[in-house]
This record gives C-alpha cells, structure tokens and sequence, in this order.
C-alpha cells in the first residue's frame, strides 16, 4: 500500500513545490526604451573621455538633499542663485546603464529594474574622465519630459555676473516625474543630442 501511495506523495511534492517556487519569485519592475542621439557622429572623437550613462533619480527633495528639481535661490548660501538640476545621486549610480557607441547608429536601447515608486528624472549624460568637478564632471545629453521627439536638457543654471544681476546660462524644460508600479514594464522613449559636450565643457 504505501509502495504505491509514495510515487503520488511525491508527484504532489513537486507540484506544491514549483508552485510556491513561482509565487516567491518576484515580477519584475522595469523602466526601458529607445534613446534617439542626436549628432551621435560626434560621441567617435569623445570616447576615450568618459562614457554615456543613462541614470535614473529618486524623488526631489531638498531636506534631505535628493533627486532632481527646482532648488530656490539662497539654497546653497546668500546670493546663491538656484535652478534646476540633480540634487544628490542618482538610483543606480553604482549600476548606471553604459552605452556602447556604435558608428552609424542613432539609437540605444536601456533598460533599468527599478523598485516601485516616483522618480524625478531620466536621463542620459556623458561622465568625462578627467573633470575633476563633480558638479560639471556630467554633460547632461538628454532628459525624459513632455515631448519626446525633442530634446531638453532638463538643468536651469544661473549665474551672478555681479550688482545683483542674475542671468540663465542654460534653461530647458524640466524632466518629467514617473511612477512606476509593482510589476510593470514602463516604457519610456526619448531624445538626447550629444553635441551639448561642447557647451557643457566650454
């Protein structure tokens, strides 16, 4: 009798086991999409320079310093002009998507996991090697925001020229905030131009 019970025994064992084996593993939350790079004929003569990343920010906030947004004037000391641009690291700053260049080609694909929840900023940058800066060391190529078939930088930057007058180096668009639920694969596409290294590093 039990020689004959034992087999069913274990063809159900195996059946519950796979079945909780299944529900243990996690869905998994992504951002992905095409990146289209604008003058990438220009990225062959930077290559040795830095690399491409393509970064994601946590939500902006100021206290604690986070993310990317709009950070008001005197934030940063008296007379200190604010702007827009990233506040603190970004969420896979240790396991930033690289982009390998490719000639003739003008458009990326990434993909990012990512836990569920709001992001402030997607964006795609060219890190220089030898910028010493950290706030300048990234040309910000691209962000994700309204349009994307055109390109925003996503950073306001302004500078003091002195008698109190206040002028904007840079003013584009700001990024777009995403949410992004358990489990879902959000696509996002969007357009990036790799000639504003020679405005950025100027």
């Amino acid at each position: 009798m039990i020689a004959r019970i034992f087999p069913i025994l274990m063809l159900a064992f195996v059946v519950i086991t796979t079945s909780c084996n299944n529900d243990d593993e996690p869905d998994i939350t992504a951002i992905q999409g095409t990146i289209t790079l604008d003058n990438a004929d220009s990225w062959s003569s930077w290559i040795d320079s830095g690399e491409v990343q393509v970064t994601l920010f946590p939500a902006f906030s100021l206290n604690p310093p986070a993310g990317w947004g709009q950070v008001p004037d005197g934030f940063f000391g008296p007379n200190v002009p604010g702007g827009m641009f990233a506040l603190g690291a970004p969420y896979n700053a240790q396991n930033p998507v690289v982009l390998e260049y490719v000639p003739g080609q003008s458009t990326y694909s990434y993909e990012i996991e990512v836990e569920p929840g709001t992001y402030s900023a997607l964006a795609v940058g060219f890190r220089h090697n030898f910028v010493n800066d950290a706030s300048l060391r990234t040309a910000t190529l691209g962000v994700h925001w309204e349009n994307e078939n055109q390109v925003s930088h996503g950073v306001e930057i302004k500078a003091d020229i002195g008698g109190g007058n206040v002028i904007s180096i840079f003013d584009y668009p700001a990024p777009a905030e995403i949410t992004v639920a358990s489990g879902e694969q959000k696509v996002i596409n969007f357009r990036a131009d790799f000639n504003f290294v020679f405005q950025w590093y100027r």
